[in-house]
């Protein structure tokens, strides 16, 4: 499985070497080109937050070793956290250099590929590998990372499926678990830790810088019920309120007054993705004068904050939050168990489409064959050979698995029939249903292709040829495909389908190899009321795409309901035939 990934987190990585790999979007961004570059790798996707620096790939080709791929990312890895200025955690300059040169960092880099790698994430998107079991934030941070690569064209169809998976799996275990509903965040914690120490914040004062960020703005909020609190935060510029959110409670200080109010506060708080320290030492020795308790909490990565030292004081960084974790991680450790088994199942559904795709050639070789034996021997005895052929090629083990599935495809088939009973009146009359054929003028019509294979480029090619201004949506497709789009008669997008594609459209055929974008593509349409046809399941066609026969103006359209396509494509080719023959007189 062509599925890689590097990890450094808060597991088995120190601050100080996680800080070298706070990227900033021109380091992602950095990472993200190199990868591509290198002609190993065709998907990419960096996550970085402050307990975890993460890169997905996807690489090209089945005859590239893993080993080699890996190494390519750790090189691309080092490279931009060796190009990044001014981590004042981390040292000087040069001593981050010798750090990244020496290869120390290496050692705390985790290697993944294939199931593990997939694993890995599913666990990750779920707040299963966090360091509060559970925690909200890590979500929003996963889908932001996959953002970033898919709006700039660097995650297409493996890792958009990758990462669309795992969070449809989170987000499930979110609503169907109490794991999410009592979920714990870093920023909550850190709340939770000024209090224990200073018995509580009601009559107490609290400065928090970086309330417009992520983790500074869940702090502000949870900071809101505390009766009593006099909140602060510290603001560059006015147009920096509108992104606080509406109904807060808070006074404002300038950023750069900050020293100055610094005396009067008993919590602050800096959560900022500034390379610099926001609050020194120093300058909290020049300008504190009142000896009291104080805590001082940095929640960011690199550092915001310098190590006081003060009597009276308390500081904490991300890592101390580890043992305010594990105390609460141990109550969460049941529903953990309950959060594994749903990610499970959305883990396996990605596995089996991974596979299903790797294989679409085999499959497609099979299909045609198959379809030869239905015509030549009838559906009864091209059955019969196929089982014979599935249990002679294989082993004991992998008829097995057959068997088990096909008993799996069979309970199901039958728990649908009983959900579902159809008297024998209506099977007969849904035997001779037909449908009406009507003939549209396309002209100029805005039509959307999903999808780039053989059935998507077929009925493409048909559209265009009757005036339409069709636009295809798909990574990748067929020679058909790109023979059409260089000869000018169609658009293609180069990219994973988007629910705004379809805006604008008169008419849209849903025909990707993927069954769930074909899906949410046709519900799309539905929802719009524009017409749609879904290539895989007809339950979701509002017409049928016909075989079509043309001869000039005159044309013809054959279906068969969806039922027989081989008998319609046959209808279809003699008809063809005819009209040329009725043409020449």
């Amino acid at each position: 499985m062509g599925i890689y990934l590097l990890s450094l987190s808060h597991k088995t990585t120190p601050l100080a070497v996680r800080a070298l790999f706070a990227y900033t979007e021109r380091e992602k961004l950095q990472v993200l080109e190199e990868l591509l570059a290198s002609g190993w790798i065709d998907e990419a996707v960096v996550l970085s937050t402050c307990n975890r620096m993460e890169i997905y790939c996807h690489g090209l080709g089945k005859e590239h070793p893993a080993g080699k791929i890996l190494e390519i990312m750790e090189s691309a890895a080092v490279r931009a956290a060796a190009g990044s200025k001014g981590r004042e955690s981390s040292g000087t300059e040069s001593e981050t250099k010798n750090v990244l040169e020496a290869g120390d960092v290496l050692r705390f880099i985790r290697r993944y590929h294939g199931r593990q790698a997939v694993h890995h994430l599913f666990q990750v998107a779920a707040g299963l590998d966090s360091m509060v079991l559970g925690e909200d934030q890590i979500l929003g941070q996963v889908k932001q990372a996959y953002e970033f690569s898919h709006e700039r064209g660097y995650c297409r169809i493996y890792l958009n499926t990758l990462f669309r998976d795992a969070v449809t799996g989170a987000k499930k275990v979110k609503t169907d678990t109490e794991l999410s509903r009592t979920s714990v965040s870093t920023a909550s914690l850190a709340v939770k830790a000024a209090q224990e120490k200073l018995g509580g914040l009601k009559g107490k004062r609290m400065m928090i810088i970086g309330a417009t960020g992520r983790i500074g703005n869940i702090i502000l909020k949870n900071v809101q019920q505390i009766s009593g609190l006099e909140i602060y935060v510290t603001m560059r510029t006015h147009s920096s309120l509108d992104k606080l959110g509406r109904g807060l409670r808070y006074e404002t200080i300038a950023y750069e007054d900050r020293y100055l109010r610094m005396d009067e506060m008993d919590v602050v708080v800096s959560a900022t993705s500034s390379p610099h320290y926001t609050v020194t030492a120093y300058e909290l020795e020049q300008h504190i004068k009142t000896r009291k308790p104080r805590v001082f909490v940095d929640l960011a990565v690199p550092p915001d904050i310098e190590n006081p030292r003060l009597s009276g004081t308390w500081y904490y960084n991300i890592e101390d939050m580890t043992e305010l974790a594990r105390r609460n991680n141990q109550q969460k450790q049941a529903e953990a168990q309950a959060a594994d088994q749903i990610i499970e199942e959305y883990e396996e559904r990605f596995i089996k489409w991974f596979l299903y795709k790797g294989s679409q050639d085999v499959m497609e070789e099979w299909k045609e064959s198959a379809i030869r034996d239905v015509g030549e021997k009838g559906a009864e005895a091209a059955v019969s050979r196929l089982l014979y052929q599935l249990r002679e090629a294989g082993t004991v083990e992998e008829v097995e698995s057959f068997l088990s599935a096909l008993k799996k495809v069979n309970e199901e088939e039958k728990r649908k029939d009983q959900a579902k009973p159809i008297s024998a009146a209506k099977r007969g009359k849904e035997k001779d249903t037909a449908y009406f054929p009507l003939f549209f003028n396309l002209e100029g019509k805005n039509v959307l292709v999903v999808g780039a294979g053989k059935i998507a480029s077929r009925r493409a090619g048909a559209l265009a040829e009757f005036g339409a201004r069709v636009r295809m949506v798909a990574p990748d497709g067929t020679e058909q495909a790109a023979r059409l789009y260089e000869d000018g008669l169609v658009q293609w997008e180069k990219r994973c389908f988007m629910p705004a594609d379809i805006d604008g459209c008169d008419l849209v055929i849903a025909a990707s190899d993927d069954s769930l974008v074909n899906r949410q593509a046709a519900e799309l349409c539905r929802e719009r009321q524009i017409l749609v046809n879904h290539a895989g399941d007809k339950g979701l066609c509002d017409f049928y795409f016909p075989g079509i026969a043309r001869e000039g103006n005159l044309v013809a359209g054959v279906t068969a309901s969806g039922k027989d396509h081989r008998m319609a494509s046959e209808v279809t080719g003699r008809l063809q035939s005819w009209l040329k023959q009725f043409a020449r007189g």
